[in-house]
């Protein structure tokens, strides 16, 4: 009888086994999915992560009768409130975020004591250089805003998005190249959108920011963009010119590689499988035409190869910090 007992005993836990790595590799599941943007509308994330979900959603890579695919933003605390949603989450690939390079920057000027780590890495979709950018005919290029902040010393403000994030890194950079950084107020509007917002009702006469915030039609040619921080001019700006082409030479041409994380602890299958489905839609050509069109470049990496690559980066944003004492 004991016998008996023991090999039904093992018979049903080989089965609950059997179903469990099944069911975990099985995504969406019949689920809603949440593909978490952990900033307020208009910005790089945002754009980016609607992006995505338009051509999922033209390419019929999604069968919207079973699930849906819901694009869900979760602002405050400089991505916080996000991060610590999807990082608590179920790990079973129903809440995944959609987020930067700024989990380095964040962590490495004191906004946080925690970073990517505390994420299963899913896969890097693109990197994003960023544009210095004002209103219309309010300057001739970049360089003679420099010269006019030289001229008026604590006249004028720089401003850009979250504090601590990889857009505040790259104006400091920039700003420290142009040798104006201590002759102006940099200014944090809290996210891309209300930083427009700002540079539109002339709060702020110069900004940087991520490509895609800032090119039509988001928005429809408010903006003049004068500088990128690209090695090379972007195929959709040919007229304008790098930072290095104006003579400022930067250590970082970009500040902000996207990717998916999902909760800690999640099945390495179902892992493989929503990798390969962001492959699928960034590979395609309907996404990368558009995704050149934002300034986007496109380079599709496992989980592995994007922790690798924040790795790195994680060591080049810090000893730049500590150049620059951007941590005073």
């Amino acid at each position: 009888m004991k016998k008996l007992f023991a090999t039904s005993l093992i018979i049903i836990l080989a089965l609950t086994l059997s179903v469990s790595t099944l069911s975990a590799a099985e995504w969406p599941a019949e689920r809603d999915i949440r593909y978490v943007v952990p900033y307020e509308p208009g910005g790089l994330s945002d754009i980016t992560a609607r992006l995505l979900g338009e051509v999922i959603r033209e390419e019929e890579m999604w069968d919207w009768e079973v699930s849906d695919f819901v694009v869900t933003n979760i602002a405050g605390a400089s991505a916080g409130n996000a991060m610590v949603e999807v990082r608590d989450a179920d790990p079973d690939g129903s809440m995944l975020l959609h987020h930067h390079t700024s989990f380095i920057t964040h962590m490495a000027f004191g906004v946080r004591d925690w970073s990517y780590e505390e994420f299963t890495p899913i896969a890097m979709l693109f990197e994003v250089p960023q544009v210095a950018f004002a209103l219309p005919d309010t300057w001739e290029d970049f360089n003679e805003y420099v010269e006019y902040v030289k001229d008026n010393p604590g006249e004028t403000t720089f401003a850009g998005s979250s504090l601590g994030g990889g857009t505040h890194m790259m104006g400091e950079m920039l700003l420290d190249a142009a040798g104006i950084r201590d002759d102006l107020q940099y200014v944090a509007h809290g996210g891309g959108g209300p930083m427009t917002a700002a540079m539109l009702g002339e709060e702020d006469e110069m900004a940087v920011t991520q490509a895609p915030t800032v090119l039509p039609p988001y928005p429809d040619g408010d903006f003049e963009i004068l500088a990128v921080s690209s090695e090379e001019r972007l195929d959709s700006l040919p007229e304008v010119p790098t930072f290095a082409e104006l003579g400022y030479e930067l250590p970082l041409t970009t500040t902000h590689r996207m990717g998916v994380w999902g909760p800690p602890d999640m099945d390495e299958e179902l892992v493989e499988e929503i990798a390969a489905f962001f492959e699928e839609v960034v590979t395609s050509e309907t996404f990368k035409e558009r995704a050149a069109d934002q300034g986007l470049f496109v380079n599709y990496q496992d989980g592995e190869t994007l922790r690798e690559y924040f790795e790195q980066d994680e060591e080049t944003i810090y000893q730049l910090i500590d150049e620059y004492n951007l941590d005073e």
